[in-house]
């Protein structure tokens, strides 16, 4: 089978771009499809996680970021010619490789992708939930932005519904923004560390926390439930793995709180599993979700977690009160106080730990995977 996954670049560590780099491998290299990645604008930049050597890169050089770094009216005339400049080489590669299947994603050019005139059957994956698509890292926007942000998106999604052959959420939650509709599939992420003997200890004074440095993910909520932690737990460290947009504003908010001492900012790094295992606790402190894979990454090393209820994700990933504990989103002090209790309780701390590890086995490859080569075999079959 010949399948084909279409994607801006493979250039930030990411959820989505490690999860789409992973599936991808394992397609070519466990089912042995022919599996090509088409990018707009990979360039030079190196692919932010190993890509197979079996997993074809095309990259077609159509550098959309581009256009921001001029005013206006030129941005629009570059974003018409760049579009057209990409519609075209997108179809002469469709052409030539003739794939059975075309996988998009919801975030980049999915419109377009359902409308490809070929016998490809259309997947489209919804990897930032329905509600929260199109929102900036900073959530800020103008007036007549956010207006034309809301209508592309709208007609984006009548488009997804109206010709794609399938459309596959993360979440049940998310499925069900997107209405009733034969074509949903909920098929979740997986994580490739979920394999692994080794686990955390969870003795290690510290809690951990990884994600872009953006309003989504926030941090600043975590900062001020931190504040809380620190004061009856001064010897326990808080840890942040990330890079992004809020980077000053958090260092500030962490100045600010006095709270040097126990907070560090770490960039991101390449091997985040040593670091989970180095920790006793997880906290996401989102303020929505796509999925949350950092979740599952790290219950599959042991490490029980701490979440807001946030949307989408947390609430299908944490059994409360037996892997995990969740926290009405929002709730600043009734997050401190989950972190507390876990650092309180070393025993239940571990015992949440152990079958974490466990629970979190329905997310293994070969629990998750075979749904995407049923769905791809369903879809060519008829």
């Amino acid at each position: 089978m010949k399948i084909v996954y279409i994607y801006d670049s493979i250039a930030r560590i990411g959820g989505t771009e490690r999860i789409l780099t992973d599936k991808m491998n394992y397609l070519a290299e466990t089912y042995g499809h022919e599996v090509y990645l088409i990018t707009s604008s990979q360039g030079n930049h190196p692919l932010s996680f190993p890509l197979s050597d079996k997993v074809k890169h095309i990259d077609l050089d159509t550098k959309f970021h581009l256009q921001y770094q001029h005013p206006f009216l030129k941005q629009l005339r570059m974003g018409w010619s760049l579009d057209h400049k990409f519609e075209q080489r997108l179809k002469k590669e469709i052409t030539r490789i003739n794939p059975d299947i075309i996988s998009g994603n919801t975030s980049f050019k999915a419109d377009l992708i359902c409308r490809l005139d070929c016998k490809a059957k259309k997947v489209i994956e919804s990897h930032c939930a329905k509600t929260y698509t199109r929102i900036p890292e900073n959530r800020k926007k103008s007036f007549f932005k956010d207006v034309k942000d809301r209508y592309v998106s709208c007609q984006c999604f009548r488009e997804i519904k109206r010709y794609s052959d399938a459309i596959v959420t993360l979440t049940q939650e998310d499925a069900t923004m997107w209405g009733k509709d034969p074509n949903i599939h909920v098929i979740p992420n997986t994580t490739f560390i979920i394999d692994t003997h080794t686990s955390s200890p969870c003795e290690a004074p510290r809690v951990i926390a990884a994600g872009r440095l953006t309003w989504q993910k926030g941090f600043d909520r975590l900062i001020d439930a931190w504040d809380i932690v620190q004061k009856r737990h001064p010897g326990w460290m808080l840890d942040i793995f990330g890079e992004g947009f809020y980077k000053d504003f958090l260092t500030k908010q962490v100045k600010d709180r006095k709270l040097e001492h126990s907070i560090t900012i770490h960039p991101f790094t390449q091997n985040i599993t040593q670091e989970y295992l180095n920790s006793s606790i997880m906290a996401l402190s989102s303020n929505y979700e796509g999925f949350g894979l950092v979740l599952i990454e790290a219950m599959s090393l042991g490490v029980p977690c701490v979440s807001f209820d946030c949307p989408f994700g947390p609430s299908e990933i944490i059994r409360d009160q037996e892997d995990g504990l969740l926290v009405k989103n929002g709730d600043i002090q009734g997050f401190a106080n989950a972190i507390c209790h876990l650092i309180e309780h070393e025993a239940e701390r571990k015992a949440f730990g152990k079958s974490a590890k466990e629970n979190v086995k329905r997310y293994s490859p070969q629990n998750i995977m075979p749904q995407w080569e049923m769905l791809f075999h369903k879809l060519t079959e008829k």
